[in-house]
């Protein structure tokens, strides 16, 4: 009897595991190796809507800012040297080009040529962060957190930003910690 017990404790502890790590936070980060972030010493925002409710806007801003100027970037509102811009799909899914940072080896020239670019979707739930070099409008670094956005908007904007408070703000500061500059 006692070993049933055991075993069925036992069964129940990893089935709750499994279930939590089943919907645990999942982020990448992915950098362009080339790119000198020691040099980058201001950013801006692109735009300042990539979700659509104002509160989560505002959300993703200030966690954003938070994590640029920990790393010692400084918030301007002109002529930056990082552009930031970001994607909240809530409610449909999205489509974005995928950013490569790697270079293959073109047989038909000599030198290295930059990979092509693909489409790729951003599902529901789902945060995409890109810094933008301001000089070479190309992406120097790119975050993605999934499952921060957790449920459809409502038509209660303050409520549906209370819920997605944590997980943003914890997927952005996972996503950063991938940056490349020393904190």
């Amino acid at each position: 009897m006692k070993f049933v017990l055991s075993l069925a404790i036992v069964i129940l502890l990893a089935g709750t595991l499994s279930f939590t790590e089943a919907y645990a936070q999942k982020t990448s980060a992915g950098y362009d190796k080339t790119a000198n972030f020691s040099s980058y010493k201001t950013f801006m925002f692109s735009e300042t809507n990539g979700a659509r409710n104002p509160f989560v806007n505002e959300m993703i801003m200030t966690a954003v800012v938070r994590e640029l100027t920990a790393r010692g970037l400084t918030r301007v509102a002109a002529n930056p040297d990082l552009r930031v811009s970001y994607l909240a799909a809530a409610g449909f899914d999205l489509q974005v080009a995928s950013v490569s940072f790697g270079y293959t080896v073109n047989p038909v020239y000599s030198g290295l040529v930059p990979h092509g670019s693909a489409s790729w979707d951003v599902t529901t739930g789902t945060l995409v962060i890109d810094l933008r070099d301001n000089k070479t409008d190309r992406i120097v670094f790119r975050g993605t957190a999934k499952d921060v956005l957790q449920r459809a908007p409502s038509a209660d904007p303050a409520a549906d930003a209370r819920i997605v408070s944590k997980p943003i703000n914890k997927g952005i500061t996972k996503i950063f910690k991938k940056y490349p500059a020393a904190k």
